[in-house]
């Protein structure tokens, strides 16, 4: 039997790549129009689906032919200096290779001093739009940003190059964290932010993109729609975990001929309960140590008044669904984690 769930945790593309048709059309809409891309931060929760996001998005419709795309993962960069570099070295290989863009970009490779490369970085992106090129450059893990960047001015270039009239740069950053918070915390102060305003939230699946996911199981000749709710307990809407738990239940299914999600989910509760224990730790470190009481309350069916702060981006990301949270294991995690701290 091949698993059609063999692929999960890996960039979601073609037929694996499920819904979200508004949000892709809302990303592409950065660089449809004529001119200059416009900036845009995608934010979502770690392995919700923010990279195939964008992957489908610039997958999808036809490119212009004055736009240089650049895709970066801010995790792969050693440094700040570093990722100026690469941004540099993909334009060139996509863009014109004149002489004197080639010249310009090979000083940057080389140089050393922060001011060195500022001022070929600024000179490069200046000749590019004065050839009237424009370049889109797609940030992947911007949360890496508060370690690889180490100066405000790192964030100041990015800033000045998706801002300045003399450039022609469009800054798309996909990251779990709001772009304040990861300024702050490399640089103790925030200047990105205001130019990257424009935001897009990747939530959870809508419950018919869910079906979808759940309706592969047809090319083994399963059918999981009698178990939907047992699976949906376990999971919730989230991407991610729905597929990972459909892989296992299918393996289990090759092996004894049964249908056991309660099995699957005990072989692969490592790695679930792993995950909610992350976004536990991030939820109660963005909220300054108050998102697990949150989060313990409202896994205990208390209500919670509007007013707290942090609660409307927690529904944007989908981790509050109605009244309570997006999973039931998720509450019994977080209900039994409260217990343990005492």
């Amino acid at each position: 039997m091949t698993n059609p769930y063999m692929e999960a945790g890996r960039v979601a593309s073609g037929d694996r790549f499920i819904g979200r048709a508004t949000l892709v059309r809302q990303v592409a809409e950065c660089w449809q129009a004529p001119g200059r891309p416009s900036n845009l931060r995608i934010v979502g929760l770690h392995r919700i689906g923010k990279s195939s996001l964008i992957r489908r998005a610039l997958d999808e419709l036809p490119p212009r032919g004055d736009i240089i795309t650049a895709c970066l993962n801010v995790g792969s960069q050693d440094s700040g200096m570093d990722l100026f570099r690469s941004m540099v070295r993909q334009t060139i290989d996509q863009g014109p290779g004149d002489r004197e863009l080639v010249s310009i970009a090979t000083a940057i490779q080389s140089a050393r001093a922060w001011y060195d490369l500022v001022e070929g970085v600024r000179a490069f992106f200046s000749e590019i739009h004065a050839r009237g090129r424009n370049v889109l450059v797609v940030l992947d893990e911007f949360d890496r940003a508060a370690t690889a960047f180490t100066r405000q001015g790192q964030f100041q270039l990015l800033r000045d190059l998706a801002s300045e009239s003399r450039y022609s740069l469009g800054l798309i950053t996909l990251s779990r964290r709001q772009i304040e918070k990861i300024e702050i915390d490399a640089a103790g102060g925030s200047i990105l932010g205001g130019v990257v305003s424009n935001a897009r939230y990747v939530g959870m699946f809508a419950d018919a993109e869910a079906d979808i996911m759940l309706a592969r199981a047809a090319a083994a000749g399963i059918g999981l729609a009698s178990v939907r709710d047992q699976i949906i307990a376990h999971t919730g809407l989230h991407p991610y975990l729905l597929e990972l738990l459909c892989r296992r239940i299918l393996e289990i299914h090759d092996a004894t001929g049964k249908i056991d999600v309660d099995a699957a989910f005990a072989e692969e509760s490592p790695v679930i309960e792993a995950y909610f224990g992350m976004l536990l730790e991030a939820v109660n470190t963005d909220m300054d140590g108050q998102g697990a009481a949150l989060l313990h309350r409202i896994a205990a069916g208390r209500p919670v008044g509007q007013e707290v702060m942090g609660l409307t981006q927690l529904r944007l990301l989908g981790i509050i669904s109605g009244d309570g949270l997006f999973a039931a294991e998720f509450a019994r995690f977080i209900t039994s984690s409260a217990l343990d701290q005492g």
